[in-house]
């Protein structure tokens, strides 16, 4: 599994895609992170040491919905297989 910063992985080049989150202390299970492609790590900056798990699943979801809304609006979604919508 490779680590990765949040800002520089490429979301877009998943079609399904599962994010998961853990606690401090528990973490989440070696099975989930046996199937996983990467762990993610969010730049801090300042004099914070941690942020809480509302907080990280709202900027690691922003980034995410961020990068595949700005994918869809370059490559339009298509009526039928084949078939691209006109701007």
């Amino acid at each position: 599994m490779k680590n990765v910063i949040l800002d520089e992985a490429d979301y877009t080049i998943y079609t399904k895609l599962a994010v998961w989150f853990g606690n401090e202390g528990r973490s989440i299970s070696d099975l989930a992170v046996q199937h996983s492609e990467m762990c993610l790590s969010i730049p801090i900056f300042g004099t914070i040491e941690s942020l809480n798990l509302g907080t990280t699943s709202g900027i690691v979801l922003y980034e995410v919905t961020k990068q595949r809304r700005e994918y869809q609006s370059t490559y339009k979604w298509r009526k039928k297989r084949g078939e691209k919508i006109d701007a």
